[in-house]
């Protein structure tokens, strides 16, 4: 019985199907959103703010004293006036009748002077009668002559002042502007020296920028001279409820640099800011954006494909992953401007990986198309003379504002 049972069960074992065999699901590589790097020519905006002030703001200040006799139409805060538009009048009679004393005064000193350059004349022919060649200066009245000529100025002079104090009675304007502020009004006394009013002028608006070193890097600004034909600067500020823009130019850079924040200071003019619809008012807070210099072979990718500060993740022909040292020229906004050894095509990993070794093999997914002239599995070519010229044409004008690596 136990031989037959054996049997039995080695029959069935046997007959029994053979389990199949399994064989190894090859590793499928992890996707990566990647794209394809664009090399180009681009112009830096480097990034700024400050507050507009006119190039000239003063304080009227009242050279005679007297009672203000009137003012002008313009003569209240933010009134507009013209260069030498009289702002007020103070009361003229006083210095009307110093004039008229100080001409009388000149009148007298000249009939002096008259006089007594004929008793001059008489003592020198009396002396010469006399037969002596040498002539007393007394004798000859050359003193009294030189005091009666001193008097004569001495006299002018006074007149000329009081017709100045006459002229000072109109206060007016050193050039056109507005009113910042009256001190004074009709009828008050001023003395020589009180403080009529604050005004600034409108040809000119200045801007003071606060510019990093990091930034100065990317300007071309003589620091230690005079800037000739400064670099440009789009000034942007919301002006009742609407966004404006006004252009204008660097003109300058402070003597000093600010020793509280390190920054140094250049000043953008805006000529006729009040011109056009939208004026450049004084005190204004606006941003600005300042022509750079202007680099080639700059790639502009997202700030997550940047790793380290200093280097990128790239996939070669065979998607295998590498690193490639860079230079960050600066950020912009969600952006980063890179230098370095990028080509045209290279495949630049944009995914946050949570593990990545140099040749491990990723599947690329392509978040754009692929730059022209390069095809799949081809290295980029250098493209010839006229190719780059017109590239260097159609990017020339591409710009972005640059928020600063800083």
């Amino acid at each position: 019985m136990a031989l037959i049972g054996g049997a039995a069960v080695a029959a069935v074992i046997a007959l029994a199907p053979k389990p199949e065999e399994k064989v190894a699901e090859a590793a499928v590589p992890p996707v990566a959103d990647i794209l394809y790097a664009e090399p180009g020519r681009h112009t830096l905006l480097v990034p700024s703010q400050g507050s507009v002030h006119a190039r000239h703001e003063i304080e009227v200040v009242a050279r005679v004293g007297g009672v203000i006799e009137s003012v002008s139409d313009g003569f209240v805060a933010g009134g507009f006036f013209e260069k030498s538009d009289s702002l007020l009048q103070i009361e003229p009679a006083d210095y009307r009748h110093q004039l008229t004393r100080s001409q009388s005064q000149v009148a007298n000193a000249a009939a002096a002077l008259a006089q007594e350059e004929g008793r001059a004349k008489q003592a020198k022919r009396e002396w010469r009668d006399l037969g002596s060649e040498a002539a007393n200066n007394l004798f000859l009245r050359k003193p009294q002559l030189a005091a009666a000529k001193a008097e004569l100025a001495a006299a002018k002079a006074d007149r000329d002042q009081a017709k100045l104090n006459l002229e000072r009675t109109a206060v007016k304007a050193p050039f056109a502007g507005r009113v910042v502020e009256t001190l004074v009004d009709i009828g008050q006394y001023v003395t020589a020296g009180t403080k009529l009013a604050r005004i600034h002028s409108v040809g000119i608006a200045e801007v003071r920028l606060p510019l990093t070193d990091h930034q100065l890097s990317l300007l071309e600004l003589p620091l230690g001279r005079a800037i000739e034909n400064g670099p440009a600067v789009r000034l942007s500020a919301n002006l009742a409820g609407q966004p404006r823009e006004w252009r204008g130019q660097i003109v300058r850079t402070e003597a000093a640099i600010d020793p509280n924040s390190r920054f140094v200071y250049a000043v953008a003019q805006v000529p006729n800011p009040y011109q056009g619809d939208a004026p450049l008012i004084n005190g204004l807070f606006v941003e600005a954006h300042i022509a750079g210099k202007t680099y080639d072979d700059i790639t502009l990718l997202p700030r997550q494909a940047l790793h380290e500060g200093d280097h990128i993740l790239v996939l070669n022909e065979e998607n295998q992953l590498g690193f490639k040292d860079v230079q960050l020229l600066q950020a912009a906004g969600d952006q980063v401007w890179l230098r370095g050894d990028i080509n045209a095509g290279d495949k630049v990993v944009i995914s946050s990986l949570g593990y990545s070794r140099e040749g491990m093999v990723l599947s690329p997914n392509p978040l754009n198309e692929k730059p022209s002239g390069i095809y799949l599995g081809e290295q980029s070519e250098k493209p010839s003379e006229e190719q780059q010229s017109e590239g260097a044409e159609t990017a020339g004008g591409s710009s972005a504002s640059a928020q600063g690596a800083y």
